[in-house]
């Protein structure tokens, strides 16, 4: 029998809807981006990761991740305040773990920088990730902006590294583990989340004249440095899962369905399954969960 976790919102945890953290193996504290929070706006297609988890015993986690911050800067999720509160304030608990799914969201709003602002100024390389067309014209340029991801690295080290000072500040949880995903290869196409609610990658990719026939090796690229970097953090006890390549590519046209992404950047209930199952084998495996 599978032993799916039992899945509390962070603002139930002190009301009299209160989970029962004595009954269960694994109490984990939860944090992140879209991945880990209702992603769709219609709910009988919405799903995350979170549900789809199976670490062979019984567990609670206790959500902070909302569907409102599906556009969130990691530095904005690190200060809500039930997150910093379980975690090393007021109301600390010990926790067997924290699961993290971040860094994507400020890769797409870091790619989402446009040329140029809205009164038509350009934006200069260093704030943004991807060159103009003129600019790759210039010997041994692609379409990367190297100054700007040179700061997008800088920023995302300094986060990882405010979210390792909370952890040591904390009195019960300084050597909890924390484990992250890596998201999958999204396809740039034309299919957001509802009517306000992107593409994402699509809309970059067109305003910096990207010739359709790259945008998949682009965003491959994009996805494999997030890998790199994160992976490569010196913080201890950090664990970080890879789930690269394990869903089968969308189809650019957005008429055609894609049974394992609901929209440009998240994936179906089936999706995030097999995501879940190869995250949870990879816990086993390294015996993270003691």
């Amino acid at each position: 029998m599978p032993n799916r976790p039992q899945i509390v919102p962070a603002s139930q945890v002190d009301s009299e809807m209160a989970p029962d953290f004595s009954s269960v193996r694994y109490r984990i504290l939860a944090q992140g981006d879209s991945w880990f929070s209702i992603n769709g706006l219609n709910l009988f297609r919405a799903s995350s990761l979170l549900p789809h988890l199976d670490f062979g015993h019984s567990a609670i986690i206790v959500n902070c991740a909302d569907p409102g911050d599906t556009l969130a800067h990691m530095v904005e999720w690190r200060r809500d305040p039930w997150f910093a509160s379980y975690l090393c304030g007021p109301r600390e608990r010990a926790w067997d773990a924290m699961l993290l799914s971040a860094g994507g969201n400020d890769l797409i709003d870091a790619l989402g920088v446009l040329p140029t602002d809205a009164h038509g100024t350009p934006h200069s390389p260093g704030d943004r990730l991807l060159l103009t067309k003129s600019e790759r014209a210039q010997p041994g340029k692609t379409y990367v902006s190297e100054d700007g991801w040179a700061l997008f690295d800088q920023h995302l080290r300094a986060q990882y590294a405010a979210l390792d000072a909370m952890r040591a500040a904390s009195k019960t949880n300084q050597n909890m583990p924390i484990i992250a995903h890596t998201y999958d290869y999204p396809m740039p196409r034309d299919v957001g989340a509802g009517l306000h609610f992107g593409p994402w990658l699509y809309p970059a990719l067109q305003a910096y004249e990207v010739p359709p026939d790259d945008w998949k090796m682009l965003a491959k690229e994009f996805i494999d440095r997030l890998f790199a970097l994160v992976s490569g953090l010196p913080l201890k006890n950090f664990h970080v899962i890879r789930t690269l390549g394990i869903l089968t590519p969308a189809d650019a046209d957005p008429q055609i369905s894609s049974p394992d992404w609901l929209n440009e950047i998240h994936p179906t209930s089936s999706g995030y399954g097999q995501i879940g199952e190869r995250f949870c084998a990879d816990v086993a495996a390294r015996n993270i969960l003691a």
